[in-house]
């Protein structure tokens, strides 16, 4: 059985949001109805879009627990900017 894009996308992020200098494992959570990536870590919500614009870097949104939210830029690994 063939990974579709999503998943292969799913599997990078979480390698990402879980390198060495990063706090925790993350479980990455696929919703296609919003065609997002959500991943909840440290009391915050981040959210990835499917496209994404840079392959260098993951852009997303941070939603804070009282409503704030701001725009992030994670750097993604060497071998996830060769797909």
């Amino acid at each position: 059985m063939a990974l579709s894009k999503h998943d292969i996308l799913s599997a990078a992020l979480t390698r990402d949001l879980s390198r060495p200098g990063a706090k925790g494992a993350s479980k990455v959570v696929d919703d296609s109805a919003r065609k997002v990536f959500t991943v909840n870590r440290d009391g915050a919500i981040f959210v990835f879009g499917y496209n994404q614009p840079d392959g260098a870097y993951w852009n997303g949104v941070k939603h804070y627990g009282s409503g704030l939210s701001s725009r992030i830029r994670i750097r993604r690994a060497k071998d996830a900017t060769a797909e």
